[in-house]
């Protein structure tokens, strides 16, 4: 059985928190190690991977599909638990398939959409989503995004409540039966939040060597 934590328990912030870096930390060795094999791709089973990363100890099933276990998400009622694989293959063939033409920023929303409409996990679904959402960015711009305001960090804290409403617009446009939607909002969210996260590395940076450089004139006799 899986050590649980319910989130009115005191480690219930820690462990979240600690996980949140865990799945960074595996996200950017994931970019990494992509770099010099063609063998690792963008599956299921890498999504289950970054579930189970965001939800050890708090969720019963970490990484696991919901089975048995239908959700209401605000005014979101992701489908039937049974059609979850059959709607998560549906979900990355379309991702494929577009994959050359998208933007990275397409991409990105498309991913971003496509986790938290099916909803596959019994928890940390957004935070999957985001996860998912970050790592297909920066394969399609071909870099790892330097920076601590990262993308996944700006839409979970400042705009959260722009892109749910963002995601609930583009539930209602999904073109059914097939996993499509309008991706162009949320698109265009993402591309401004990569142009905040480079604009504020770049700030810090410079602020930084500011620093150091006062700090060395100021040693000087």
């Amino acid at each position: 059985m899986s050590f649980f934590v319910d989130e009115a328990h005191a480690l219930f912030n820690f462990i979240s928190t600690r996980n949140r870096a865990r799945q960074f930390d595996f996200l950017e060795m994931s970019y990494v190690v992509s770099r010099h094999t063609a063998g690792l791709e963008i599956d299921s089973e890498f999504i289950s991977t970054l579930n189970a990363y965001a939800t050890r100890y708090i969720s019963m099933q970490p990484g696991r599909h919901r089975r048995h276990y239908n959700v209401t998400v605000g005014a979101h009622n992701p489908s039937d638990w049974s059609l979850v694989p059959e709607e998560m293959e549906a979900f990355l063939d379309v991702l494929h398939t577009n994959w050359a033409r998208w933007t990275p920023p397409e991409a990105a929303a498309y991913a971003l959409w496509g986790v938290n409409h099916v909803h596959p996990f019994c928890d940390g679904n957004g935070r999957t989503a985001r996860a998912l959402c970050y790592y297909v960015l920066c394969q399609k711009i071909g870099q790892w995004l330097p920076g601590r305001l990262t993308v996944l960090e700006q839409i979970r804290t400042s705009h959260r409540e722009h892109h749910c409403n963002i995601l609930q617009r583009m539930h209602e446009a999904r073109a059914r039966p097939d996993m499509t939607t309008d991706i162009t909002e949320l698109a265009t969210l993402i591309d401004s939040l990569v142009v905040t996260q480079i604009s504020t590395y770049h700030m810090e940076q410079a602020a930084a060597i500011a620093a150091a450089s006062g700090m060395s004139s100021a040693a000087q006799p």
